[in-house]
């Protein structure tokens, strides 16, 4: 099997070019991994993406690449939807054309967070953000242009590339002592080494369709920042605020948390607990 990755890297891009070459000797199952950056893949130009995908022939295509910065989507909207809406069909048709497989990254930003419960994939999008509403637009783009697809929602994504919550809270409170955090904001962390080992069933079992992927458990923004520093053994005074005292440009879902239980009942796999990927990660990469 040859992938494609492109937005290589990124973080999860980053995390898939070192995770799956790992797993795919572990699992003593061949295939090639060819890696894309945003210099070699231009995704918002049409006829480079498709050039430059055809060179390398794929059997499957991960896209990762993605404008995620949510603020800076509301007042740069034109670069979001070319990125993360047009890059994603123009990715799609390159697949369609090649006969290629595509596994689309998206986000649990789709949903509004007015449910007080886990969001299934048979929940109707209702984006509230540029961002949302972009992505949005990228999952239509590739369910109505390649019907080999298969579309990961993701929640909250850390890991060993590229700046994240946990450094950025770290940071904070190293450097202030005094660090206050959203409480009424919920979600699901996903650890990105994590997500590698779930999409390489994602890849086995050729599953299709949309699956909602991320570390077991719910949190708020507040809890998420307590067993940081808990972990971390560092000494902070944590401060809780509501979602209306601060003030950013984007409006982002109160519960964007995701129900797993079609990829656990597809793989037979369920990602650990959010504390337990933290404690791993902080371990392995942030407090040596």
């Amino acid at each position: 099997m040859k992938i494609l990755i492109i937005g290589s890297n990124g973080a999860l891009g980053w995390e898939l070019r070192n995770g799956l070459p790992h797993l795919s000797e572990t699992e003593k199952q061949p295939l090639s991994v060819i890696c894309a950056s945003h210099s070699q893949i231009e995704i918002t130009n049409a006829s480079n993406t498709f050039e430059a995908i055809a060179r390398t022939m794929p059997d499957v295509i991960i896209n990762c690449a993605a404008f995620t910065d949510v603020d800076a989507c509301e007042t740069n909207i034109g670069k979001a939807y070319a990125v993360n809406a047009d890059g994603a069909k123009n990715v799609a048709l390159a697949g369609k054309n090649l006969h290629a497989r595509v596994i689309h990254i998206s986000t649990d930003y789709v949903f509004d967070g007015a449910k007080n419960t886990p969001y299934n994939e048979t929940d109707l999008p209702r984006p509230l953000s540029v961002y949302g509403r972009s992505k949005r637009a990228g999952e239509e783009a590739v369910q109505e242009i390649n019907g080999n697809y298969t579309i990961i929602r993701i929640s909250r994504l850390y890991g060993q590339h590229k700046s994240n919550f946990v450094t950025k809270i770290l940071h904070l409170g190293l450097e202030k002592h005094v660090v206050s955090v959203v409480t009424d904001q919920f979600g699901s962390p996903t650890y990105a080494a994590d997500l590698v080992h779930a999409l390489w069933y994602v890849l086995s079992l050729d599953l299709h369709g949309i699956y909602h992927i991320a570390n077991d458990g719910i949190c708020s923004w507040y809890e998420w920042a307590r067993e940081i520093f808990r972990l971390s053994n560092i000494q902070v005074s944590l401060q809780s605020i509501k979602a209306e005292d601060f003030k950013r440009a984007a409006t982002v879902p109160q519960n964007s948390s995701l129900n797993c239980t079609k990829f656990v009942q597809a793989t037979g796999h369920k990602m650990r607990p959010w504390q337990e990927a933290l404690e791993d990660y902080l371990k392995k990469y942030v407090l040596r």
